[in-house]
């Protein structure tokens, strides 16, 4: 069996069915229909995910989901193949099992999507390129983080992992950095990671601060992870374009 490479199996199959191979549009579903998936006005968060679910996924809640609470519905535009023109990522996380949730509405659940459109850029600097919503069209839309990169696809993914299963992401964050560690430190130095995480989980700011240039080797090795991982990117000159305000 292939190792994992991303956050988790259900990722690694997911960066695979939407790149480009060549073609003007990808989906996750390889059936999802932009329009017919879309939030209907006065539609509930319930209603939608069952009328998805039923449509594209044959009746199964996780038959597409990278979690067991957590799914997605994407389409995506290219250009020449790896440049990304368009995304759309709308997504379900649930207090309770996908399942569940799809036949009795149980516990809670949150929306949220990753536009990226250059067709829709709204009232000046309302529409960061990308931004995520949290609810249907509303404002306010709030910037994806990663500055100018340009894999928002990937960045996104992170960001639900970081804060909906953030357990898988820290075990690829140990994966990643030890082997840039091994590659690059050899033998009789220690491994500042598990200082690091130590740090952050006790909330000790001045040990990052003494290990500033640490935390950068290792973000800098996430990076470039993750861009190595899944090449197709937007112009990342075009994102700067449209921050506000300045973060530097």
């Amino acid at each position: 069996m292939r190792p994992i490479q991303s956050f988790s199996t259900s990722v690694d199959k997911f960066l695979a069915t939407i790149r480009s191979y060549g073609r003007a549009t990808s989906c996750f579903p390889q059936n999802l229909n932009e329009q017919q998936s879309r939030r209907r006005a006065g539609e509930s968060l319930h209603d939608w995910f069952v009328r998805l679910v039923d449509q594209f996924c044959e009746g199964e809640p996780k038959r597409y989901a990278l979690e067991r609470n957590l799914a997605i519905f994407a389409l995506m535009g290219w250009q020449k193949g790896r440049i990304l023109s368009f995304a759309n990522i709308q997504t379900i996380v649930t207090t309770c099992e996908l399942d569940a949730y799809y036949v009795e509405a149980q516990g809670e659940a949150i929306y949220l999507r990753l536009d990226l459109d250059y067709e829709t850029l709204g009232d000046p600097f309302s529409h960061p390129l990308a931004h995520i919503h949290v609810e249907d069209d509303q404002s306010p839309r709030f910037a994806l983080d990663g500055g100018d990169s340009g894999n928002v696809i990937l960045d996104y993914l992170e960001f639900l992992y970081r804060n909906y299963h953030s357990e898988k992401w820290l075990e690829w964050v140990k994966r990643v950095w030890a082997e840039e560690f091994k590659k690059s430190d050899g033998k009789g130095t220690t491994d500042p990671l598990p200082r690091i995480i130590d740090a952050i989980k006790s909330s000790q700011f001045h040990v990052l601060r003494d290990m500033a240039t640490d935390v950068a080797r290792i973000k800098n090795a996430l990076r470039k992870k993750k861009d190595n991982l899944f090449a197709p990117h937007v112009n990342g000159t075009d994102r700067l374009l449209l921050e506000y305000p300045l973060a530097r």
